[in-house]
Parts: C-alpha cells; sequence; structure tokens
C-alpha cells in the first residue's frame, strides 16, 4: 500500500494485473453457465411450447425438438477428447498393462493422480454413465419424440424440457472446463460448481414430471422420470466427488490443520451429506431411484478405501483410512434400506390400517 502511494507521489505508473488466458476462460465459463440458466428462467414458457416445428421433413412440437437437441450437444461434447478423465483412462491403460492385469481391475481414478481424494469411488463405479444412464437417456430422447404420446406423458417430456436442456448445456460447459487449462485449484473449483448447479437442474426436471403426475410402471415413468432421476444421482455424488478433489489439490486449507487432515474431516461429512440428500429426495419422491444411485456411489467409495497417496497412508496410518471406508459403507447400506422399504411400501400399504386398527 505504501510502495503505491510512493508511486503515485514519485509519478511512476501503477502496475496492472493482466488477466491470464486461463482467467479469461474460466470467466467464460462462469458467465455462460450463469447466462444459460437465466435464459431457462426467460425462456421456459418459449422452450417448453408445443408450437410445431419441422425439420428434414419431420415435424415434432417445439419442446420435443429441444430435448433432441439437447440431448446431441450433450453426446457431442462428452465425446470431445483432451478431458482430465481422459487423461485418467489413458494412464489406467499404462497401469493395466505394466502390472499384466485386466483393464477393470485399474479402471477409475489412477492411484497416484493428484485428483483422488478420501472420496474416490472404485472403478466399477463409472460404469453406471454409457451402460445406464446414456442408454435410459437415449430411450428418454426417442419415447419423448413419438407422436403418440398420452396428454399426461406430453405434459410431463414439455414441462421438462426446459431444466434438461439447462443440464444438457451445464454438462457440456462441464466438458470444456474439466480440461488442463483449469485444473490449478483457482480454477478446478468451476468443474464442481458446474456439476452442483447441473444437479439441481436435473432435480428441477424430476420434479417437474412428478408434478405432471408421471406414476410407476407408465411408459412415461420408466423412460422419462427413470433415466432423469439416475442422472440426478449420479451427478449429485460426482458433485460431492468433486468437491473433495477440489480439496485434494487445493491449498485452501485451515493453517490449524493438515491438508490431510481438512480431507478425513471432509470425508466424513460428505459420506452423510450424501446420504442425507439422498434420503430426503427419495422420501419426499416416494421413490427409490434416487437413492439407490447414492448407494452406488457410497459402496464404491467404500470400495476404493479411502487410498490416496503414501503420504496419508505414512499419516494416519491404515486404520482411520478403514474407519472412513467403513462410515461409507455404513451410509450406503442406510441408503440401500430406503431403497428396499419405499420399492415395498406400496404392496404393504393396503394392508398397513389392518395391522394398526387390530
Amino acid at each position: 500500500m505504501r510502495s503505491s502511494a510512493a508511486q503515485c507521489r514519485s509519478g511512476a505508473p501503477t502496475p496492472i494485473t493482466m488477466l491470464s488466458l486461463r482467467d479469461l476462460g474460466a470467466a467464460i465459463v462462469t458467465a455462460a453457465g450463469c447466462g444459460a440458466w437465466w435464459g431457462v428462467g426467460k425462456f421456459s414458457a418459449w422452450l417448453s411450447a408445443s408450437t410445431p416445428a419441422s425439420l428434414a421433413g419431420v415435424t415434432l412440437a417445439r419442446w420435443q425438438w429441444v430435448n433432441v437437441a439437447s440431448f446431441a450437444v450433450n453426446v457431442a461434447s462428452v465425446a470431445i477428447p483432451g478431458r482430465i478423465d481422459d487423461e485418467m483412462a489413458t494412464q489406467t491403460k499404462k497401469e493395466a498393462k505394466i502390472r499384466k492385469s485386466p483393464r477393470s481391475s485399474a479402471s477409475g481414478v489412477p492411484k497416484d493422480s493428484i485428483y483422488r481424494s478420501l472420496v474416490t469411488p472404485a472403478g466399477w463405479a463409472f460404469l453406471i454413465w454409457p451402460v445406464m444412464i446414456y442408454l435410459a437417456e437415449s430411450v428418454f430422447t426417442a419415447a419423448q419424440a413419438s407422436s403418440s404420446l398420452d396428454q399426461i406423458s406430453a405434459a410431463a417430456y414439455a414441462s421438462a424440457a426446459p431444466w434438461w436442456a439447462l443440464s444438457c448445456t451445464l454438462q457440456a460447459l462441464w466438458c470444456v472446463a474439466f480440461r488442463d487449462w483449469a485444473k490449478a485449484p483457482g480454477h478446478f473449483w468451476i468443474s464442481g460448481s458446474l456439476l452442483v448447479a447441473e444437479s439441481v437442474s436435473l432435480g428441477r426436471a424430476v420434479a417437474a414430471m412428478d408434478a405432471a403426475k408421471v406414476a410407476f410402471p407408465s411408459a412415461a415413468y420408466l423412460c422419462g422420470r427413470l433415466p432423469l432421476a439416475m442422472h440426478h444421482g449420479w451427478i449429485t455424488a460426482a458433485a460431492v466427488v468433486s468437491v473433495n478433489s477440489w480439496i485434494a489439490v487445493s491449498e485452501n486449507y485451515p493453517s490449524r490443520m493438515s491438508n490431510a487432515e481438512f480431507q478425513a474431516r471432509s470425508a466424513f461429512i460428505s459420506h452423510a451429506a450424501a446420504a442425507f440428500v439422498g434420503a430426503r429426495v427419495s422420501w419426499t419422491s416416494r421413490d427409490p431411484t434416487f437413492a439407490a444411485v447414492i448407494a452406488w456411489a457410497l459402496y464404491a467409495i467404500a470400495a476404493d478405501g479411502g487410498w490416496r497417496k503414501r503420504n496419508i497412508v505414512e499419516r494416519f496410518g491404515e486404520k482411520p483410512l478403514r474407519d472412513i471406508a467403513n462410515n461409507a459403507l455404513f451410509y450406503a447400506r442406510a441408503m440401500a434400506t430406503l431403497c428396499v422399504c419405499l420399492a415395498v411400501k406400496p404392496t404393504v400399504d393396503p394392508y398397513l390400517p389392518v395391522l394398526f386398527n387390530r
């Protein structure tokens, strides 16, 4: 401050801090995410309108085209190589080749990756993405484009369209942010923030379908609500993992404790937070899908064992890490129990009054 004042008195120019290209990229991605959210709120009625539109001889309602275009953007953005997870996949292939083990045994986040935290799922957890979510959302996109939808299904798909469009836009922006240019702690928070925003958006899409009275086992539930709910659960889990990855690479932690200690506390809190959100969402919606995906993620975190780097093991020893893994396992089992209760509830509900009146 004194040097700046002295420079002003002496007439010397005050140095100007220039934004780097990485800072500029972070600002653009952040502004695009905020703009997308604002745009959905502003134009939701237009996006969900039933006005017919023709393209290449195909006539669909506007909301149907919005859903199709959104999924196309999603698929295209994920297919562009160069993300950090692509680098991880390349590294795991090398590890598997060195160890002469099957690729699946070394899948997921590499053991020596700087992004590995104490809340990192085992590699098999990521199979849910291509095997279930993408496949289910392909069915969602095809089903909603049908010309023979009933009134409830059409209303459900139309009301979910703006939020589905926002979710796919945020997913595309995440694909932009989850790259080397934003891997420093000062920029790495962007990808995690986009996942949190996408989770909220997917939750709104599912809520929109619920408001249209979509119920199991209708086609609109199986082809519409179920894929969105699975995606909602997985992105929520991914957001929790991403926050912990940011903590692992960041130096912004309380000075009274080490980064390792801060990671451990964050792990315990993250398990409980994920389970709380999973229980609340599934209990209020009376649908086990969201909690089932959270349980899947927590089981995978427990299976990974909380192992990160050798200095973590040296500082804590193996027992605290086993405690972290057991904590994840406890909440995973709690979520699984809730799923069973919600699944059997419709079957036992008719008998409950009889049992309680005896």
